[in-house]
């Protein structure tokens, strides 16, 4: 997935925050912060290239690990509501629980995806080390003024 934005920051020696355009594709991961346009997004990228502040720059991330980062954001936590929901409803009905196994049983799921964003969040630092789900800078394609 390629997408066209310019350094705005540079963090550290390899990370720089970069402005530009929401793509469809990437609607709200979690790993940018929404500018005070809601069109732009500033986001985190590797820049082994040294790109400079202002530069205007292509980004790169695979679409496979795009899929990924989205499941690990989206799918976990809900099949933690509905696994749990599920699990629970047919536990309580097992063991013959006389008041509202429904509402139980919506609580526990409810409880377990609270957890799986917990433990997603807890997680955060080592995807971050990894430095899979972070997009490349792959070139710089002009200097612009800011």
């Amino acid at each position: 997935m390629n997408q066209h934005g310019y350094v705005v920051e540079i963090v550290d020696g390899i990370t720089a925050k970069i402005k530009m355009q929401k793509h469809s594709a990437c609607a709200s991961c979690g790993k940018c912060a929404s500018s005070t346009d809601k069109k732009d997004i500033v986001v985190e990228v590797d820049n082994t290239i040294g790109a400079k502040v202002g530069d205007f720059v292509e980004v790169n991330m695979d679409s496979v690990d795009v899929i990924k980062a989205a499941a690990i954001v989206y799918i976990i936590p809900l099949a933690a509501l509905l696994g749990g929901t599920i699990a629970s409803y047919c536990i309580l009905n097992f063991i013959d629980i006389s008041f509202n196994k429904e509402i139980l049983s919506a609580i526990i799921g409810l409880i377990l995806t609270s957890l799986s964003y917990l433990i997603i969040k807890n997680k955060d630092s080592k995807f971050r080390e990894s430095r899979q789900y972070i997009p490349i800078i792959s070139k710089v394609i002009d200097k612009i003024n800011i």
